[in-house]
């Protein structure tokens, strides 16, 4: 029988990556990126991706493929992986899906809405508006057309905003009535899903040290190259990326760096509650861990690989 799609989920900094790699190792897995920032080329540091060793131990993929200012939707990603997720298997390998983009997940074992094309000029038009008037005026509009929709969404969201209002400005329907005519793209039957989720105050430890040692390993040279390759532009996909945001307003001279610092380590703790609260709600039928039992979940795996 075919090998299990394996999904590791979880907030920022919760140990999903050397997890996956471990369970790889163990289980003759390749692995598949689910993470809405690490797709970017621009951001290797800052995004955390796996590091040049990470991807020579064990196969990666869809990591840093796609430019920082090339939007990059649930459909387009469904799109790239499904192929993946397929090469992996028919090779008798074992896809490991892992990241912290919960809609990615979502989309895959949901389903994609088929919403007829979007006018590119009316996205242009949104794009103007968060530039000139900020998020929130798309926040403040996308909440009078489509409530249900803002309140799915984690955090301000400019890329997923600007989804929401091009939908219901272009078709006269909420996203979300074209999300409930959709169906799985991967069969829960056909997967084993775990979100990881550490002990609070351990994560935003976590967090704290890693954002230092993001800037000490080259997050301040990855963002004077974003600046100078794309200026001073506000609405780049990849600004999403919360340590990068702070330290551009560093380099522009907006923010001494010491609080550029304190502030992207906040934001990014205040992130991964979010996502947190996210991963309790959305994905209540999976397995939910601190840490994954790699042995047990290896055993599983090979146990269904025998069917």
């Amino acid at each position: 029988m075919v090998n299990p799609v394996l999904c590791i989920a979880g907030p920022t900094a919760s140990g999903k990556s050397s997890s996956a790699i471990a369970l790889a190792k163990s289980v003759g897995g390749e692995i598949i990126n689910a993470d809405a920032l690490q797709i970017y080329s621009d951001i290797r540091v800052l995004s955390a991706r796996p590091s040049d060793e990470d991807m020579r131990v064990v196969p990666h993929h869809l990591y840093g493929f796609v430019s920082g200012d090339v939007h990059f939707s649930g459909g387009h990603y469904v799109r790239a992986v499904m192929p993946v997720i397929f090469d992996v298997l028919a090779r008798g390998r074992t896809p490991i899906l892992v990241g912290g983009t919960g809609l990615y997940f979502k989309s895959l074992f949901e389903g994609l809405a088929s919403v007829p094309a979007i006018d590119p000029s009316l996205i242009s038009e949104i794009d103007r508006q968060i530039s000139i008037n900020g998020i929130q005026s798309v926040i403040t509009e996308a909440k009078s057309l489509d409530p249900i929709g803002v309140s799915r969404l984690l955090g301000e969201d400019p890329q997923r905003l600007t989804r929401l209002l091009s939908v219901v400005k272009q078709t006269g329907r909420p996203l979300h009535e074209w999300q409930a005519q959709t169906r799985p793209e991967i069969p829960e039957s056909q997967a084993m899903r775990f979100v990881m989720m550490p002990p609070r105050e351990i994560l935003y430890e976590k967090i704290n040290s890693r954002f230092e040692q993001m800037v000490e390993q080259g997050g301040m040279t990855e963002a004077m190259a974003v600046q100078k390759r794309y200026g001073d532009r506000t609405n780049l996909p990849m600004l999403k990326a919360i340590g990068l945001s702070h330290i551009l307003r560093h380099l522009r001279g907006e923010l001494e760096y010491a609080r550029a610092i304190e502030l992207a380590k906040r934001d990014t703790r205040r992130f991964a509650k979010r996502q947190m609260t996210w991963f309790r709600n959305q994905c209540a039928a999976w397995e939910t861990q601190p840490a994954l039992d790699i042995a047990a979940i290896s055993t599983s795996v090979r146990a269904w690989g025998a069917k």
